[in-house]
């Protein structure tokens, strides 16, 4: 038993020397507790899993009712619904339906924030970047 902890020790040393804090963090166990990405930051709001997400500015593309089914260090998605717009005889006088829509978090940075989303409804996808047009808010 001892020539086993021995051994053990013995790689974390070799480790640590050359991986640095690395090597430390995992023979402490510290980088599994580390938690993945955990914020979402969009205009004022800067938390995890928000029940509604506003993707334009003005206020025509809001995703609510969201439910995550999953929140996970490198996405998170979730499902809601968003008023959709016929545009029949136009924009302006058509009329809004609810429709499903799913919400796809990913490209977390070395904050724990997402850089992309992702809103999928009604046959299309459209992506937002925090580098790009990003989402303009979000609610608890």
């Amino acid at each position: 038993m001892r020539m086993r902890q021995a051994a053990v020790v013995a790689a974390v040393v070799v480790a640590s020397g050359s991986a640095g804090a690395l090597g430390a963090a995992w023979f402490t166990g510290a980088a599994a507790s580390q938690p993945g990405p955990v914020a979402l930051v969009a205009g004022a709001y800067n938390g995890t899993q928000p029940s509604a997400i506003q993707f334009s500015a003005d206020g025509g593309d809001v995703v609510t009712g969201i439910r995550w089914s999953s929140w996970g260090s490198r996405t998170a998605t979730g499902r809601g619904t968003v008023g959709w717009d016929n545009c029949v005889p136009n924009c302006a006088e058509g009329l809004t339906v609810a429709v499903p829509a799913t919400v796809t978090l990913s490209a977390p940075d070395t904050r724990g924030e997402w850089t992309v989303a992702t809103e999928t409804e009604h046959g299309r996808t459209i992506t937002f970047t925090r580098s790009g047009h990003w989402v303009q808010g979000a609610t608890s």
